[in-house]
């Protein structure tokens, strides 16, 4: 049932389960978001819906050994948080998580910086410049390595949140605004609801909260209010902060969505991690970051460090001597690079409450 499963993922703190058929292969994927779109929102018994009915199936998939770039721009392109990855025979070994991956590249960029900030900026941007990324994602890598807080991107400013909230609704609702309202409100709009009360921001309450807090506890949806089991006093950004500024600060404190709002407390709305990833470059401009990133990795395992600029420039100089090559061998990488998670399993059988449990 949605029941058991929400009750498996909240025990173990996840926010996705894989469901396996009876032969063991993949059958679908189910998350917090389709608990409150497809369970909550459609006024669903948890624990009388089965999890074959709401899960996602046949999901897009990748296996261990195809090219991680191919993997990451899939789930940029399509909106994918979770990608579900198999081995050559469709067992299931694991998960991709965009926001991992985000956090796993920006890590090792800082992390390279830290050993050798000279080099590794200047093979970073020599790179960027290799793989044919124009000023826009050179210089965006460059501020990653020196913090991710300068406003310079591609020759103009990097773009603000006010830029990116324009015309667009926040979800806020009331303290006393029972789940299964909230949960309609979150299903069409496909974000986190923000709690305000008398203008003043008290509290968030996300998907996982959902599923977690509510749907595997059992609680009873149209008599709780949110304000119950909401994360209160939530912290907020300036709608003048820029996109890298936002992106360093979900990465500092592993948010996954971000409030805004103005210097008088007035809600603009809220920016979660593909918000973040369409505001700064796209695809494109993401596929610069995740092979630098990579890139750094792989130079690490070749020659055990970073520490000098002079072996950076050889790395570089290698690059240029043969690029068809290194070209070939970076959309070669597989998927294992990227480290994907243990996936959490449930069965076709089971209920959305033992799912969220």
């Amino acid at each position: 049932s949605v029941l058991s499963v929400t009750q498996m993922l909240a025990s173990k703190r996840g926010d996705a389960a894989l469901v396996t058929g009876l032969n063991g292969g993949l059958a679908g994927i189910i998350t917090d978001t389709d608990v409150t779109r497809r369970v909550v929102a459609k006024h669903l018994d948890p624990s009388g819906t089965g999890v074959s009915d709401v899960m996602t199936s046949n999901p897009t998939c990748v296996s261990m050994s195809d090219s991680a770039m191919d993997a990451l721009a899939t789930m940029v392109e399509n909106h994918f948080r979770h990608l579900p990855v198999v081995d050559d025979s469709g067992a299931v070994v694991g998960l991709l998580d965009i926001a991992k991956c985000l956090n796993d590249a920006i890590s090792k960029l800082e992390k390279a910086q830290e050993k050798s900030s000279a080099a590794a900026e200047d093979a970073v941007k020599q790179v960027a410049n290799l793989q044919g990324a124009g000023n826009a994602q050179s210089e965006m890598l460059t501020q990653l390595l020196g913090g991710l807080m300068s406003q310079a991107f591609g020759g103009k400013s990097s773009p603000t949140l006010r830029s990116l909230l324009a015309g667009k609704p926040a979800t806020v609702v009331s303290p006393g605004t029972n789940l299964r309202d909230v949960g309609m409100v979150m299903a069409e709009a496909r974000k986190a609801a923000l709690v305000v009360d008398e203008g003043e921001l008290v509290g968030i309450f996300g998907f996982k909260d959902m599923m977690s807090r509510a749907i595997a506890k059992e609680l009873p949806l149209e008599l709780t209010a949110v304000s119950t089991i909401m994360t209160p006093n939530p912290e907020s950004v300036s709608p003048d902060t820029t996109v890298l500024e936002a992106l360093q600060i979900m990465h500092d404190n592993r948010f996954l969505t971000l409030p805004v709002c103005e210097d008088d407390g007035t809600v603009i709305g809220l920016v979660g991690v593909m918000d973040l990833v369409y505001g700064s470059g796209g695809a494109d401009g993401w596929r610069s970051i995740f092979d630098s990133a990579m890139d750094l990795a792989d130079d690490a395992s070749d020659s055990a460090s970073l520490q000098s600029a002079r072996s950076a420039s050889r790395s570089i100089k290698s690059v240029r001597s043969s690029t068809k090559a290194a070209a070939t061998k970076k959309d070669e990488r597989p998927v294992s690079k990227l480290r994907p998670k243990k996936p959490m399993i449930a069965s076709v059988e089971d209920s959305v409450l033992s799912v969220t449990q």
